[in-house]
């Protein structure tokens, strides 16, 4: 029997190890192990859709255009959807409103594509309680960041990523993003953070020099036992999808707005068809450099424009705002890119 004092129905249990339902020493119904494997043996590949906080008028989340991104995503061809990340302002969120989110995702999604849950936060502890909530709700896996409130230590990280990983007991994403919410890390850290924590089995890498690090990842990752690193995925808007899927990564996580296209390039690759899958790729580069350029503004537009979203507001301060050049050529690209369109 362990010795705690456990009361939630969720908990951080340091005498039974691990976390979720009722804690067994006081009677209840412990972790469903079974269950906790299959979901954790899961394989992801292929374009994983970041859904945006879509706002009404009066800046509250609108649950609507947050399920109608989800369904856009699944019917899209998107392998998978991202909630709630960087793309997704999760920094502007409550700790109820990115909760939500994830809950919609999981929700609306229903089981036809993985939704992998950000978790990311200021301190260990506010993300054990997100990897927890991401468990009880569904989601297949989750995807952290380090704490930014101050920069840990290699140490301090490696606990974290071991911490949140037996807690959700799902497949976890390291991201390894740059300042100032982000906490570069080393080919070498990431390695030795899939090796200490038993569930971390993917990057998705998005520093200076992406592409490098993903190959430096790969070579390092060699000497792992067979199925404890299962892989890396690129984000930055998608911009060298064509790059990181030579290098071996296995799939990208782009904001949603054009997620239907993103899929039809790596669906192209996987079936050997280079040609076409480039030229359809050499389409979306001058939308892919002005969302990388304008963020959160420029794919909302997008969104907007596409009929996903009602509107494009952001809660995020600061940044350029899209002049009338900018929406025009926004608009004369999406015109270009319209007969590939999926939905």
């Amino acid at each position: 029997m362990y010795d705690c004092n456990c009361t939630a129905d969720y908990f951080i249990c340091p005498a039974a190890g691990f976390v979720y339902g009722f804690c067994s020493s006081r009677g209840g119904k412990g972790i469903d192990e079974e269950r906790g494997r299959s979901r954790y043996m899961k394989s992801f590949r292929g374009i994983f859709g970041i859904l945006t906080a879509s706002y009404k008028e009066n800046l509250d989340l609108d649950e609507a255009g947050i399920r109608r991104q989800t369904d856009f995503c699944v019917r899209g061809g998107s392998h998978g959807i991202v909630v709630p990340v960087n793309a997704s302002e999760f920094i502007v969120l409550s700790d109820e409103e990115r909760k939500n989110m994830i809950r919609w995702a999981v929700e609306e999604s229903g089981g036809r594509i993985p939704v992998i849950a950000g978790i990311t936060a200021q301190s260990a502890h506010q993300a054990v309680e997100f990897a927890a909530f991401a468990r009880e709700v569904g989601a297949d896996g989750i995807i952290s960041m380090p704490p930014y409130s101050a920069r840990a230590t290699d140490d301090e990280i490696v606990d974290f990523y071991r911490r949140i990983g037996d807690i959700a007991r799902l497949p976890v994403f390291i991201q390894n993003y740059i300042p100032p919410v982000g906490t570069p890390m080393s080919p070498e850290l990431c390695i030795r953070i899939i090796k200490e924590a038993e569930y971390v089995r993917y990057v998705k890498e998005e520093t200076q020099y992406s592409s490098h690090v993903l190959t430096k990842i790969a070579e390092l990752a060699e000497g792992l036992p067979e199925g404890r690193y299962l892989g890396a995925m690129g984000g930055k808007a998608g911009r060298y999808l064509i790059d990181e899927y030579k290098r071996g990564a296995c799939g990208n996580m782009p904001a949603c707005d054009i997620v239907d296209i993103d899929a039809k390039i790596w669906n192209l690759l996987d079936e050997g068809n280079w040609e076409e899958a480039i030229a359809l790729y050499e389409k979306a580069v001058p939308l892919m450099n002005m969302e990388y350029m304008y963020g959160y503004r420029f794919y909302k537009a997008v969104l907007k424009h596409r009929g996903i979203i009602e509107n494009d507001y952001i809660r995020v301060p600061g940044g350029h705002r899209l002049d009338d050049m900018d929406k025009a050529e926004m608009e004369r690209i999406l015109k270009y890119l319209e007969p590939y369109y999926e939905v």
